[in-house]
């Protein structure tokens, strides 16, 4: 849960899972902040929201998984579907008509979604660092995903992104990730934040997010080139979670 005090806060409950929302500032425009991976909550966007709201009415919410939010316990739960779904429930739970949305990295696939989809509600969108399969992942993910799923004698870089090291060391996973996330120096405080969030989840929910049918993988292309509102897509050059051509192509196709 975003740890910022907010002027509103509550539950919606969609399909009996509970998503708690807050609202920040009270200006005549809205921003929608998007969850990412369930591995981190609302409270990621700590820095940005109160810059936002001296300006703006800022929506955020905890997505499935983490924060405040319920942690179903199947992995249709966790689908495209429901997350976008979850956003749309929550701006009519804060009685907010249309917004900016923001996305980051896995966050992109919804926000992508409700761009294409939902265009009354989703005034513009911005991108940044967009996680969608638009071109290969960097080879040492690559390397790593082909084996998510069996049991290696080490566990060492990228191939602790793996189901069984999950289970049995999931805070080291943890720490060698947001590492990853923050490459810049004198990052260790964010670094532990981060940390600290991913240990409100488990590492059986995130292994039910990597299990949740995605309609955006199939369809990004499509999606992308049906947006018809304004769209920003922010990408470092240097980002080792997403190559970053990902969000080169994004900015084309939008």
């Amino acid at each position: 849960m975003l740890k910022l005090p907010a002027e509103r806060e509550g539950d919606v409950i969609r399909d009996g899972v509970r998503i708690h929302w807050q609202v920040h500032g009270h200006g005549p425009r809205s921003l929608l902040l998007l969850p990412t991976w369930a591995i981190v909550h609302s409270d990621f966007w700590r820095n940005q929201v109160p810059h936002f709201a001296e300006r703006y009415t800022v929506v955020s919410f905890d997505g499935r998984g983490n924060g405040a939010s319920g942690r179903p316990s199947y992995a249709a739960a966790y689908s495209d579907d429901a997350i976008a779904g979850d956003a749309l429930a929550v701006l009519d739970a804060t009685g907010v008509a249309n917004a900016v949305a923001f996305s980051v990295s896995a966050g992109a696939g919804w926000g992508l979604r409700l761009a294409s989809e939902s265009r009354t509600r989703i005034a513009a969108s911005v991108f940044i660092a967009p996680s969608l399969p638009l071109s290969p992942p960097l080879p040492e993910r690559a390397q790593s995903a082909a084996s998510f799923d069996q049991k290696l004698h080490l566990y060492d870089g990228w191939f602790k992104f793996n189901r069984h090291y999950w289970m049995s060391d999931y805070r080291d996973f943890l720490e060698f990730f947001f590492l990853k996330c923050f490459t810049e120096p004198d990052s260790a405080n964010h670094v532990a934040h981060f940390v600290g969030m991913g240990l409100e989840t488990t590492p059986e929910t995130l292994l039910l997010t990597v299990q949740a049918p995605s309609v955006v993988t199939a369809a990004c292309e499509r999606l992308a080139r049906g947006i018809a509102t304004p769209a920003l897509v922010l990408q470092g050059d240097a980002d080792a979670i997403t190559p970053p051509d990902r969000g080169r192509i994004l900015a084309r196709l939008v």
